[in-house]
């Protein structure tokens, strides 16, 4: 939901909304994410600002992109920005890559559960 407010800001060509936005986006997911693996943690997870529960509370493949994204929708909040040759498309792009990862955890935690490591007799 707020990832397609993101969206339709930016379409609207509201560029200075829209990359907070993506970023508002990302620490849902990351928490929504951590909370859905840690249940008992969900109060600590809830409190915890985006970069610890990323590297605390998720996979090395996410944290890679997730990192990443935290980094560039933090500068799409601040005055000076720390990567300056990188912009909204390359935050929208590890948003994106990020919810892949997460699926892909997901999925294959789906299929193992289906699918024992050994064939049935």
């Amino acid at each position: 939901m707020i990832y397609n407010e993101a969206f339709q800001a930016e379409q609207y060509r509201l560029t200075q909304i829209c990359g907070p936005g993506y970023r508002k986006a990302l620490e849902f997911l990351i928490k929504d994410y951590a909370i859905k693996k840690h249940p008992t943690k969900e109060q600590t997870i809830l409190k915890e600002q985006l970069m610890p529960c990323i590297t605390n509370y998720t996979i090395d493949n996410i944290k890679k992109v997730a990192k990443r994204a935290a980094w560039l929708g933090n500068d799409e909040t601040h005055y000076i920005r720390k990567w300056e040759n990188n912009d909204l498309q390359d935050l929208k792009k590890l948003v994106e890559l990020t919810v892949h990862w997460i699926e892909m955890e997901e999925l294959t935690k789906s299929l193992e559960s289906d699918m024992p490591d050994r064939p049935p007799k």
